[in-house]
């Protein structure tokens, strides 16, 4: 306990540290700029060496805070017990499993309730992705034309790609999350009602979980989760990243407009020279 306690301690003042040292670096990089009234050179190396100074004594101490923790977690080992992560998907399997025969009201009320969960995480799911390879396609076909691209002004066109990709992005981000959070809400909605339905008519004979799937359905399955459609798909992604990545290498313009960034990120901003 007085492990736990103390590591506790010194995890508030490290995380009070480092923000405290952020904010500092924030301060002086505002001050450097407001100094040079933003004219080119502002963050020479010299401006920027002599401005730093006062804060690496800080950063140096905050290092040292670093090292002293990991000695601490030597000298006062604690190790937390581990937290059961609830696994909604396994545990309606298995409860699935056992639901026993009854009749009544309430027991198809509840029979009815699993089913329809069953069925609307599935709509959930194609609405899900259905958003996503809209959004995919829409990106796709404003990223693949050139005419898109024309403008010498990178800035320009970086913001227009930003404007055009940018919400189908945000839309299908917002989708992934609204799903994953409807998927643990469904889940548990028909865990309790699996639970009712065993305590309720404990002792009956079990019925079947599942229907008798489709054979063209449990086709498709062994397909998607056949172990060498699995390695050709990463194969494809690997070589269309590979193959982007020479387009871009051997783009001797665009090649040097990154280089060029590069150095003027390097020269101007952190003051490297």
């Amino acid at each position: 306990m007085k492990a736990k306690k103390i590591r506790l301690y010194y995890g508030i003042f490290l995380s009070v540290f480092t923000a405290a040292l952020g904010a500092a670096f924030i301060a002086v990089a505002i001050g450097i700029l407001r100094d040079g009234n933003w004219v080119q050179g502002a963050y020479s190396r010299d401006i920027v060496a002599e401005r730093l100074f006062p804060v690496s004594i800080v950063f140096y101490i905050w290092i040292a805070a670093i090292i002293a923790g990991f000695v601490l977690s030597l000298v006062y080992p604690y190790q937390d017990k581990a937290v059961k992560i609830p696994q909604e998907r396994a545990t309606v399997k298995r409860l699935s499993a056992r639901i026993p025969e009854g009749s009544g009201e309430e027991y198809d009320k509840n029979l009815k309730l699993v089913r329809d969960e069953n069925r609307n995480r599935l709509i959930v799911y194609c609405v899900c992705a259905a958003i996503c390879f809209a959004g995919a396609i829409a990106s796709a076909v404003y990223l693949l034309q050139p005419n898109n691209f024309a403008s010498h002004d990178k800035n320009a066109s970086m913001l227009n790609m930003l404007i055009n990709v940018g919400p189908w992005v945000l839309v299908a981000f917002a989708a992934s999350v609204a799903m994953v959070v409807f998927e643990k809400f469904s889940y548990n909605r028909e865990i309790a009602a699996l639970k009712q339905l065993i305590a309720n008519y404990k002792g009956n004979p079990v019925i079947a979980a599942e229907k008798p799937q489709n054979a063209v359905w449990l086709k498709i399955k062994a397909f998607f989760g056949n172990k060498y459609f699995k390695l050709g798909v990463r194969i494809a992604v690997g070589v269309v990243a590979l193959t982007f990545i020479l387009v871009g290498v051997f783009d001797t313009e665009g090649a040097r407009d990154v280089f060029i960034k590069a150095v003027n990120i390097c020269t101007e901003c952190i003051g490297l020279g």
